[in-house]
């Protein structure tokens, strides 16, 4: 059984996450479990260790792929593991590791000049929730992304059905539920932005978006994180894959409570370790 588990958080995303963050000491707690939560933005990964002793469970909501492995590299159990955290906040690693196993959109590093034809999409590699991404339909257009955004960015080319996505929630590795996300007024269709989310049940799930989502969990350990998948040529491609994932739209939606089946996976995990 798990018997302390902390929840790691920036200080940003904390004040963004309170409903979740309730949630997960909530559940925590039902499964018998001490539950705390950590601020992690001021502290070294040495002091977050020595405030973690004795922690049985730690999960990382934070994007800090080298704090995660400092973790797991003193013993404890992170959750999602830190390769996943690697993986999923950089859009050019991602590509790198799945296009040859799933459908992707052609995925290039941003340089000097235009890797594609205009229009283009172009986005922060580590960028999340939208933040970041524009539509490149000029040399000057793609002159101003890079002044504006001089870390490592990757093009892609437009898939043929914008504004519109789908979101599968993985927990434990199997899809739980997925959201459709729609906009009328933008090519992105983060619900942060002003994107409609209609739910989806995981059995009602096209087959095709199935295949990636398995043949992502097959890949990587995805304890709970979103795999975005988008519209394109009939069929659907994987667009990036999102930890931490936030909960906004399940809840709103009354889908599931995945902080409470984050907990239940995380204790069967425990109990086989």
């Amino acid at each position: 059984m798990l018997s302390r588990a902390a929840i790691l958080y920036t200080r940003s995303d904390a004040g963004r996450s309170r409903v979740l963050i309730r949630k997960y000491c909530a559940a925590l707690r039902a499964q018998g479990a001490a539950a705390e939560l950590m601020i992690t933005d001021r502290l070294s990964p040495e002091s977050v260790l020595d405030a973690l002793s004795g922690a049985d469970c730690i999960i990382n909501r934070t994007r800090d792929a080298g704090l995660a492995a400092f973790l797991e590299n003193a013993g404890l159990f992170v959750s999602n593991p830190s390769v996943l955290t690697r993986t999923a906040n950089d859009k050019l690693l991602t590509y790198e590791l799945l296009h040859g196993a799933v459908p992707m959109l052609e995925t290039f590093i941003c340089g000097d000049l235009p890797p594609l034809p205009f229009p283009f999409v172009a986005k922060p590699a580590a960028g999340h929730g939208g933040s970041g991404v524009s539509m490149i339909k000029s040399e000057a257009d793609y002159a101003a992304y890079r002044a504006a955004h001089p870390e490592k960015s990757v093009c892609q080319p437009l898939c043929d059905t914008l504004g519109r996505d789908m979101r599968v929630y993985v927990i434990g590795g199997r899809p739980a539920a997925a959201v459709m996300r729609e906009s009328d007024t933008d090519f992105r269709s983060n619900f942060s932005l002003g994107g409609r989310a209609v739910p989806i049940r995981a059995d009602e799930l096209p087959e095709d978006a199935l295949r990636i989502v398995r043949s992502v969990c097959g890949a990587l350990p995805l304890h709970y994180a979103g795999v975005d998948l988008m519209p394109h040529a009939g069929g659907w491609v994987l667009n990036e894959i999102e930890d931490p994932v936030g909960a906004r739209m399940l809840y709103i939606n009354g889908l599931l409570d995945p902080a409470a089946e984050h907990a239940k996976y995380l204790l069967r995990l425990r109990g086989r370790i």
